[in-house]
């Protein structure tokens, strides 16, 4: 998984900064960068933070990613309803 936020470790789902395990019963939203609305759902969670707030160079870090990806990718987008 090309993650910034969280990784896989002995089949969890584990927060990267802090190596806590995400319990299973937890919910989680995960987006994927060929969701043609996936970019713009980020930037608005992004614009919620303060400029060097905790975890905000984190979410810049996959913004740069998901522009990447689209720039390379463009025949690839989908749709929300055919992303997933």
């Amino acid at each position: 998984m090309n993650n910034q936020i969280f990784r896989i470790q002995q089949q969890h789902l584990v927060l990267k900064s802090t190596g806590e395990i995400i319990p299973e019963k937890e919910p989680v939203f995960f987006l994927r960068a060929l969701d043609t609305q996936a970019l713009c759902t980020i930037r608005c969670y992004q614009a919620t933070m303060t400029p060097g707030s905790k975890g905000w160079e984190t979410i810049q870090q996959v913004i740069d990613n998901f522009t990447t990806f689209r720039q390379e990718n463009r025949m690839k987008m989908k749709p929300p309803s055919e992303a997933y």
